[in-house]
């Protein structure tokens, strides 16, 4: 057996393992929804909804030149239904009229107020509040990329608990209810996650979602069946396992204290989202205290961004996260394999190094195996073609079972029109779009490793957060 072939085996038995993972985290998260949908009841939430014992939210935006749909992401937010919380607006030195827009929708006035000093931010320029609306705080302060801006947010909290998104996104009404559940439910909960899904082709009205549909490209289609097998299953699978390594920018609840305790966001990190989950859980882990904690899922807190339906731009997103995850496992490499750091060590981190960051390698290595053995003679054309007919089933398969289960959830398809079009694109998604996307992958693991291009700060663009793992 040749040296090719032997390599073109280990191809194969990685991605038999990567798809087995895959599908264990899929029945997880299957018995997981089983096991929550009837652990819940709707008085619950009435009861959350009410009860002035609910722990009170700090809501925070970071907003970079977002002044063309900052108002109606605002309004979301003010109008959730939650018995307190306070929203807090952070304009990063924005230069589009962001912070008068926000002056003139919302009446702001200056005040004079200043944040803590716990974490470090650059400087800030202005505060303002609304006689409107009592719970509203906007801050303009200098660039200093998101998570700055995050930090900056923290500092003037008044609350327990923090809720980060972005400032594309359109909550649900009930999105906040069900992400402090948890920590109701729970003392040893830091933090947690919901469904993100692209907010393309929802018919939005005063920060409201009015009508419910599909990204109308199939790029965007593309996406659309991406972030329901990685919301749906793998998330949730991957949090059932304490493996939750990448905590979408988009939607993160988590409790102040650990926030400080972690330092905040990073402004050094190239996607700070999966910079600071993997600093959290080894946080929660490096403690002289022997206190536990988690992060955990709520399946049913949904959050609705916009993503991007331009090539150039899909692909400029994905080398970037590409990237983002290279340096964010590259700065917690000690993790990898330390039975210190518990099952996030022994299984988290080894699947986010091997099934997520290496992928983007060794799909390439496999393409051009497959083609030396046609070349050399040690296989022929139809045993090249099995493979590859194996691997699309396998991969169509796999999706198709992630979307079926999103299927028994509230995030069903609105109409068989848009059932029909979310089976095409499961059809579809290998042959190009996958393709695509990997290309993307590679030029950001060539840039990042080989090239050495680590750009600081993540730029807060109106493009999707990361849906990890892919």
């Amino acid at each position: 057996m040749t040296t090719i072939n032997v390599l073109l085996r280990l191809v194969l038995i990685y991605y038999v393992c990567l798809h087995a993972f895959y599908f264990l985290l899929l029945l997880i998260a299957a018995s997981q929804q089983l096991r929550y949908h009837r652990g819940i009841t709707v008085g619950e939430f009435r009861r959350i909804a009410e009860s002035s014992l609910t722990l009170p939210v700090s809501m925070i935006i970071p907003a970079y030149n977002e002044a063309t749909i900052i108002v109606g992401t605002i309004r979301n937010a003010l109008e959730l239904n939650y018995p307190r919380h306070e929203v807090i607006v952070v304009s990063d030195g924005s230069i589009d009229g962001t912070l008068e827009t926000l002056i003139q929708a919302f009446n702001l006035r200056r005040v004079d107020k200043h944040g803590s000093k716990n974490i470090p931010t650059q400087e800030i320029l202005g505060v303002y509040e609304s006689p409107d609306h009592q719970n509203l705080v906007v801050v303009d302060k200098r660039n200093g990329q998101r998570a700055d801006a995050i930090n900056a947010a923290a500092t003037f909290s008044r609350y327990p608990l923090l809720c980060i998104i972005d400032a594309d996104c359109v909550l649900e009404s009930d999105a906040l209810l069900y992400l402090a559940r948890p920590f109701l439910w729970n003392a040893d909960v830091a933090a947690a996650t919901g469904i993100v899904r692209p907010s393309n082709g929802l018919t939005l009205r005063n920060g409201k979602v009015v009508r419910f549909g599909l990204p109308r490209t199939m790029l965007g289609m593309n996406q659309e069946i991406e972030y329901a097998r990685s919301f749906e299953s793998a998330r949730i699978g991957l949090c059932a396992l304490h493996s939750m390594l990448s905590i979408s920018g988009a939607l993160m609840m988590i409790k102040k204290t650990w926030f400080e305790e972690v330092g905040g966001a990073s402004p050094s990190a190239i996607t700070d989202d999966i910079e600071f989950t993997i600093r959290l859980n080894r946080r929660i882990y490096d403690r002289t205290r022997s206190e536990y904690a988690e992060i955990v899922f709520a399946p049913d807190a949904v959050c609705y961004t916009e993503t991007p339906e331009h090539w150039r731009q899909y692909a400029s997103q994905r080398n970037r996260w590409q990237r983002g995850t290279l340096q964010a496992l590259l700065r917690n490499w000690k993790m990898f394999l330390n039975p210190r750091y518990g099952i996030t060590g022994l299984i988290g981190m080894p699947f986010f190094v091997v099934f997520e960051a290496l992928s983007a390698v060794v799909e390439p290595v496999a393409w051009v195996l497959m083609v030396l053995t046609l070349v050399l003679g040690s296989a022929t054309g139809r045993e090249v073609l099995v493979l590859l007919y194996l691997a699309y089933i396998l991969s169509v398969f796999l999706t198709l079972s992630m979307v079926v289960l999103t299927e028994t959830t509230r995030l069903r398809a609105a109409s068989w029109q848009d059932l029909r079009r979310s089976l095409l694109a499961i059809f579809l998604d290998s042959l190009g779009f996958h393709q695509f996307h990997l290309i993307a992958r590679v030029a950001g693991t060539v840039q990042y490793l080989v090239l050495g291009r680590r750009d600081l700060g993540a730029p807060m663009q109106r493009i999707a957060p990361k849906p990890h793992p892919l």
